[in-house]
């Protein structure tokens, strides 16, 4: 919900006891985990994922490309992704100093591994002059845990440290935004056109450490935040694709519109500890997640039996559809003033978080040739801009700048089966924002602890895929 101009409210006291309740959803998404550009990790596809392909997957890349298929086609991938990275952190002007005895609690260096996959299956097929699509595959999933300090591991006095300088942002949490997907597509010509509807299950767990104090970071008052929630939405897929010169030059555009075509609601359960004791509440989590617009080309320079085949795509992320992420009491309005506290009526909004994300872009150049008619080798190599700005940063949300590296090859097998797979380096750019976050400069519900530091992260993703041909 965006924030805007209303007289001044006061702030319910459950408000500022639930400030902290980070995130949850992006990655819807997601976030990519953290995967490129805020979590956008339609990774399932391999190297031949994208807006020119004319496999099963074009279903979600661009449904146009089904109707340049030929008969039937059932894609089964397999997807495992290795994540890791690290926040180095230092005293914000915002933080108290660690009392005696838990020193480096709040500061230093947190760091974590994750290790994650995830399937799809893809079935087009031909009814007279109709190509049909029918998919399930999550576009965005991960799982995160970031690794304990040592330091702190069964200290009786401050136990909450154990989890981490970062857990004030992010202890551990997973996020899945799983998509069944059916499809048309037809052609005319030279041209081909495509559209999808979609059905998409998301749900969020994310836990995180709370200060019960009016400190944003308390080691002495520290209890826990968990929410888990989900829900139901839909959207949509458009694609046209043009084979400009008969079996060598193609181009393509894809539409994949916001799921929930604007704002999506997640209902579920937000839970705060604090000792033994718990209290759960029923929340809704709202925000906007982003439309999608591709476009690329497709050309043969050399074909026959030692073919060559060049491509070259571009991908536009409209993440500045995400301004803020907003948890308030279930089915009840999320709003804040300039300032940050609640504009509800009924003080209603428990925690609002501030991105400000901005559009991403990014663009990939790839290449196939084919060793024999049975062996496509294949390189794929791209650059993505970052969606998160220095001054919401934080280590929920890893995000850099990135550049990735793909290589794989796809191979021929008896009665018409073949078998790809596709390893993927991606390289993100170090950041640094100390002194440039503002999330601790603003009031509750808004108000949280620096994200200030410096950020690293890696991404490996292996992609493997089966496809029969009838």
């Amino acid at each position: 919900m965006a924030e805007r101009s209303k007289p001044a409210l006061r702030i319910a006291p459950r408000a500022t006891l639930a400030a902290q309740v980070a995130f949850a959803a992006a990655v819807l998404v997601g976030s990519s985990t953290a995967f490129a550009a805020a979590f956008a990790a339609a990774e399932f596809g391999g190297a031949h994922g994208n807006v020119v392909t004319t496999d099963p997957t074009a279903i979600y890349f661009n449904p146009a490309g089904m109707a340049l298929s030929e008969g039937t086609r059932l894609y089964v991938a397999g997807l495992g992704a290795l994540l890791r990275g690290s926040w180095t952190h230092t005293q914000a002007p915002s933080e108290m100093p660690d009392p005696p005895g838990a020193e480096g609690s709040d500061t230093g260096t947190a760091r974590f591994s994750s290790l994650f996959g995830g399937p799809a299956l893809a079935l087009t097929t031909w009814i007279d002059r109709v190509a049909l699509g029918a998919a399930l595959y999550a576009p965005f999933f991960g799982s995160i845990h970031w690794d304990q300090n040592p330091r702190f591991v069964n200290d009786p006095k401050f136990p909450g440290a154990a989890d981490g300088i970062q857990r004030w942002h992010f202890i551990d949490g997973s996020l899945s935004s799983v998509y069944v997907s059916l499809g048309a597509a037809t052609r005319f010509g030279p041209v081909a056109i495509g559209v999808t509807g979609n059905l998409i299950r998301s749900a969020v767990y994310l836990n995180f450490a709370k200060s019960f104090s009016q400190q944003v970071v308390d080691v002495n008052s520290e209890g826990r935040i968990a929410i888990d929630v989900s829900g139901w939405e839909a959207s949509f897929g458009l694609g046209v694709m043009v084979e400009a010169i008969a079996d060598r030059l193609w181009f393509g555009a894809s539409y994949q519109a916001q799921p929930g075509l604007g704002q999506t609601k997640l209902d579920g359960t937000l839970t705060l500890s604090m000792g033994d004791g718990k209290n759960p509440q029923s929340v809704t989590f709202t925000e906007a997640l982003p439309d999608i617009v591709q476009a690329g080309l497709r050309f043969r320079p050399i074909t026959g039996p030692h073919a060559l085949e060049l491509r070259g795509y571009g991908e536009l992320t409209r993440w500045s559809r995400m301004q803020t992420q907003c948890v308030s009491t279930r089915g009840q309005p999320c709003a804040v003033l300039p300032d940050g506290s609640d504009a509800t009526p009924g003080a209603t909004t428990i925690q609002n978080l501030r991105r400000y994300w901005k559009d991403t872009y990014r663009a990939d150049v790839a290449a196939s040739y084919w060793v024999t008619e049975a062996v496509e080798m294949f390189a794929d190599v791209g650059f993505e801009t970052a969606a998160t700005p220095d001054a919401t940063l934080d280590p929920g949300l890893n995000d850099a700048q990135s550049v990735r590296i793909a290589l794989g090859g796809r191979f021929a097998l008896p009665n018409r089966m073949f078998v790809s797979a596709t390893a993927t380096d991606i390289q993100y750019a170090s950041r640094d924002n100390t002194g440039k976050s503002t999330l601790s400069a603003a009031e509750f519900p808004t108000k949280r602890p620096d994200g200030g530091g410096q950020y690293q992260l890696w991404l490996g993703i292996l992609q493997v895929s089966l496809e029969k041909q009838f």
